[in-house]
């Protein structure tokens, strides 16, 4: 019977660590992998920053005006002489002040910051939260 006891106390103890260790390597292997994630994400954007300082620095300014905080589309325009209509309000931003803007564009939807939602014959864009957050950061 005190065999018995041992080996039953040996198999918790033993079920109990390996339950413990399996439960750490896993918390701590996910947060390097978010640190990893994170890292990542700021190097890739960074790199698209670099790509286009004006555009980045411009969106960074009608994004940080309160009343415009919960706006998340833009249109393309030609140049600020040329009237939009919508009912929805969004940032506009022209091509005649940055230099091959939907080439820019394209970059930026490539990286997933901004998704193609076009219904008419302006291009529009809507910006994902991940990238608000990123250029409200830089």
């Amino acid at each position: 019977m005190e065999t018995w006891g041992t080996h039953l106390v040996t198999f918790l103890v033993g079920v109990t660590t390996g339950a413990g260790a399996s439960y750490f390597a896993t918390k701590y292997t996910d947060q390097r992998r978010d640190k990893v994630k994170a890292k990542r994400t700021k190097e890739a954007f960074t790199k698209v920053k670099s790509q286009m300082p004006e555009l980045i620095a411009e969106m960074k300014a009608d994004f940080t005006q309160h009343e415009q905080s919960s706006i998340r589309e833009f249109v393309i325009l030609p140049s600020n002489k040329v009237l939009f209509n919508s009912q929805q309000p969004r940032f506009s931003y022209f091509e005649d002040k940055h230099q091959n803007l939907k080439g820019t564009i394209a970059v930026l939807e490539n990286h997933g910051y901004v998704i193609d939602v076009t219904v008419s014959n302006a291009p529009i864009y809507r910006i994902t939260e991940a990238f608000w957050e990123l250029v409200l950061k830089s």
